[in-house]
């Protein structure tokens, strides 16, 4: 997700100042791409390690290209990445903004040769909504639920399943989940197959059929089922004509089957999510065997194997990049200050930790927003307002948020002369000040 939006006209949602750029070729889509590292708050040490990260040095000045398809904006208004796409063919726009908004967390903003005649303002994206635990009466017609008086529960997460044989939207909250990663109508790339003649064998369309239920019951739908979203699916349709699994791309099906990992996404223990299990598989399932013995069979279909994925990194990228990040020491005036007020950069929060200084980087919830040696955390809920800078301070929650640590009373006192990890995010997927500070008492 972005905070914020660009043009080029020196619009504050994308800052007028340039620190620098470097010249690359992305591994994922073996194409040119020019970094441009925009803002009051990037410096040399990084904007170089970011640049190093692709391989390339940092050098000044803006990126300089004739012609461009786009680009590819990340971060936050005050320390802004953008990518630019360098190309003259039109054919590559759709692919182009696939990646940057599906798999690399940004807002494509298309160029001349995309159809812009400017870089326009994107649309500010949606608050992360927390998931809840819905328990509903069972459809007309189907059996009593396993919760209490028979109702059935499902979380309303991205990562959710309902129990297994029934449709997730008749016991969650698509909208809800929709929020919580970004969703985009996106045609398959993939050819369509106008007869595959595997749907002529009984044994591969029993497997199909367990397939289509065992995502059927799952979030997924939100986001890959025509009927179930808001302006059609998001590359793979569950309702596509012929065999829906021709939709998908080689990295779906890897990603599907558990051929990448993607446990950085989040998951629910099994026995949570009504049996089914996603750290093994990237569709839920609630045997994941025969999930990874379906999808590395397509994959087998398509001349490839799970083995062509054995190098990826973690994915998604940006997520894999938080996990990674090494804090360095806050700014001058960052941090807790003696009397207890939290400072930060980067503008309002919606989550704010204080962590002890090895603490791992937080990641997104179910799992994973809450790492071994959070000292405290507080959030801001989806309705309210966000926190500005200096309007909190350590162990009093300010009125509309909530402390989700420690679960009852005050945190632990911090110590003064140590160091410690404030970690502060916009939203969900969005952190704006990442750094040690060495708590002075």
């Amino acid at each position: 997700m972005l905070v914020g939006g660009c043009n080029r006209t020196g619009d504050p949602l994308i800052p007028e100042s340039v620190f620098g750029h470097c010249i690359y070729k992305n591994r994922f889509s073996d194409r040119t791409e020019c970094r441009e590292y925009r803002g009051d708050r990037w410096d040399e040490a990084g904007a170089s390690a970011d640049c190093g990260e692709w391989g390339a040095e940092l050098e000044r000045g803006a990126c300089e290209h004739e012609d461009i398809l786009g680009a590819c904006v990340l971060g936050d208004p005050e320390r802004v990445i953008r990518v630019v796409v360098p190309g003259s063919d039109a054919g590559d726009c759709r692919q182009q903004e696939r990646g940057c908004e599906i798999f690399g967390g940004g807002i494509f903003v298309p160029g001349p040769v995309c159809g812009g005649d400017d870089l326009p303002d994107p649309v500010e994206g949606t608050v992360f909504q927390w998931p809840v635990l819905e328990c509903r009466q069972p459809v007309e017609g189907e059996p009593a639920g396993q919760g209490a008086g028979g109702d059935v529960c499902t979380w309303s997460m991205i990562s959710g399943c309902t129990e297994p044989g029934r449709y997730y939207g008749d016991y969650a909250s698509c909208d809800m989940v929709r929020t919580q990663r970004p969703y985009a109508a996106v045609p398959s790339p993939q050819a369509p197959v106008a007869d595959d003649p595997r749907l002529a064998d009984p044994a591969y369309v029993a497997e199909l059929e367990w397939v289509t239920a065992q995502a059927s019951a799952c979030a997924c739908v939100c986001c890959h089922q025509a009927s179930a979203t808001p302006e059609g699916a998001a590359i793979w349709d569950l309702e596509a004509p012929g065999n829906w699994i021709n939709t998908f791309t080689p990295y779906g099906l890897a990603f599907a089957g558990g051929f990448l990992d993607s446990s950085l996404l989040g998951a629910y223990a099994a026995a949570d999510n009504n049996g089914f299990d996603r750290a093994s598989t990237g569709l839920p399932s609630t045997d994941p065997e025969r999930m990874q013995a379906f999808f590395a069979a397509e994959l087998a279909a398509r001349g490839l194997s799970p083995e062509d994925f054995a190098e990826a990194e973690p994915t998604p990228a940006p997520f894999y990049q938080q996990f990674i990040f090494e804090p360095q020491r806050c700014a001058s005036g960052e941090g807790v200050a003696a009397d207890g007020t939290i400072a930060w950069e980067g503008g309002s929060a919606r989550y704010v930790y204080v962590l002890a200084e090895d603490a791992p980087n937080p990641g997104v919830p179910p799992n994973l927003d809450l790492p071994e040696g959070t000292r405290w955390r507080i959030d801001v809920p989806w309705d309210a307002a966000p926190m500005a800078s200096r309007s909190v301070r350590y162990g009093a929650v300010p009125d509309g948020a909530r402390q989700s640590f420690p679960a009852d009373g005050s945190p632990a006192k911090l110590v003064a002369g140590t160091t410690y990890y404030l970690y502060v995010l916009a939203d969900i997927g969005v952190p704006i000040t990442r750094c040690l500070f060495t708590y002075s008492g």
